[in-house]
């Protein structure tokens, strides 16, 4: 997008710490209210913020994205496989129920989904949650008795 090396110079020029995520996702912690305030009018404001308590937020975190494309299907894709192995971890694998119970709306797949999808969080419909978990592959249904269970598995 045009003004992403606008918006990054800025709040370099700030001095806020970031991390990169690959090389088109920025995420500035605990910028100042008057920083972000002052580029909300921008038309592309590219921007995510993490904390939804509205009263007594005094600081965001920003997340800067360098192209649309970021969320397109395909990226959001390796994002959820990356959440979905940070997740299981050591084990071999997981239920699919306690997975979708746990997930944390707050990672950065959970925000480029809500920036991009509305108001909606990830794990707001159990069939959209389900279908980004045969998406990433590492979904397998297993028949235990007369009932399927889903699993996650690396």
């Amino acid at each position: 997008m045009r003004n992403f090396k606008n918006l990054f110079d800025y709040f370099v020029s700030k001095n806020y710490l970031f991390d990169e995520i690959g090389n088109d996702i920025v995420v500035f912690k605990d910028v100042d209210w008057n920083d972000y305030y002052n580029k909300v009018d921008d038309n592309e404001l590219l921007s995510v913020e993490y904390d939804y308590d509205y009263m007594s937020r005094r600081v965001y975190n920003i997340i800067l994205v360098r192209n649309k494309k970021v969320y397109g299907n395909n990226n959001m894709d390796k994002l959820f496989k990356e959440e979905l192995l940070k997740y299981i971890g050591d084990e071999k694998k997981v239920l699919l129920s306690e997975y979708y119970n746990k997930f944390n709306n707050r990672s950065v797949f959970g925000l480029l989904y809500n920036f991009r999808g509305g108001r909606w969080s990830v794990n707001s419909f159990n069939d959209r949650f389900e279908n980004w978990c045969r998406r990433s592959g590492m979904l397998i249904k297993e028949k235990i008795n007369v009932y399927n269970r889903l699993w996650l598995v690396k």
